[in-house]
């Protein structure tokens, strides 16, 4: 997700004017299984909990910087999020993700993780699996941040919310109210069973845009999807 394009030289890792840049920048990383320096890892993770809320009002989620809502915010494979509330809880989620995978055993990392979480289990995609609207895009970075760790109650949610996506199947290889592309990214991180049946279900649509321009600047990174997809690949995160 980003207000720049993917593909072009940001320059540094860290986007000190964008936390959706610098997500975007570090998802790059992640999604073609290049390692952070230590030193990267480090001056990343100390980035990133500045940009934690401690108390008050959104305590947990990480602040955009002024106006980077307003100019838009994109989910990693391009889809548009339309809502404020939408764009922080992905930020937040994609965010804790990416703390998760990289630093996720330092011990202020993992409080920043603590609340966080305490955070989002209220959202409504988190307590009944809501996804009208732009929850919709919320549960799948929700479902995304849930696969990096899959403990306790979190592998439930996962199967639980499987079963929602499945229940909102068009007929036509696609989802109703879910996000095309961002949906296939996280089933490939996911890779159980049911998410691979949704993976099947989906590749007559993947094979029906696969040569198709699917968005611009995007495209590279949703061919890339649609052709794990049809390839039945999964994605998992690096070992912390």
């Amino acid at each position: 997700m980003s207000t720049l394009h993917p593909g072009e030289d940001a320059g540094m890792l860290i986007d000190e004017t964008s936390l959706s840049g610098t997500i975007d920048a570090v998802s790059a990383r992640l999604a073609c299984g290049e390692a952070l320096s230590a030193a990267e890892r480090r001056d990343l993770a100390a980035w990133l909990l500045g940009r934690q809320i401690r108390s008050g009002r959104g305590s947990g989620m990480l602040a955009p910087f002024p106006g980077e809502l307003e100019s838009g915010v994109r989910l990693f494979t391009g889809e548009r999020l339309r809502t404020r509330v939408a764009a922080r809880s992905v930020l937040t989620l994609e965010s804790a993700r990416i703390l998760s995978a990289w630093a996720g055993e330092a011990p202020e990392v993992r409080l920043a993780l603590a609340r966080t979480s305490a955070a989002m289990r209220h959202a409504c995609f988190a307590v009944s699996h809501c996804v009208i609207g732009e929850c919709a895009h919320s549960s799948i970075a929700y479902m995304r941040d849930a696969a990096s760790d899959r403990s306790g109650d979190r592998r439930k949610w996962i199967a639980d919310h499987l079963h929602v996506i499945r229940e909102h199947r068009d007929g036509t290889g696609r989802w109703k109210r879910f996000p095309f592309y961002y949906t296939l990214l996280a089933l490939l991180e996911v890779g159980t069973p049911a998410a691979n049946a949704e993976l099947a279900y989906a590749g007559p649509a993947c094979r029906r845009v696969f040569e198709r321009a699917v968005g611009g600047a995007y495209a590279a990174r949703r061919k890339d999807v649609l052709r794990r997809a049809l390839e039945g690949a999964t994605s998992p995160l690096p070992a912390r």
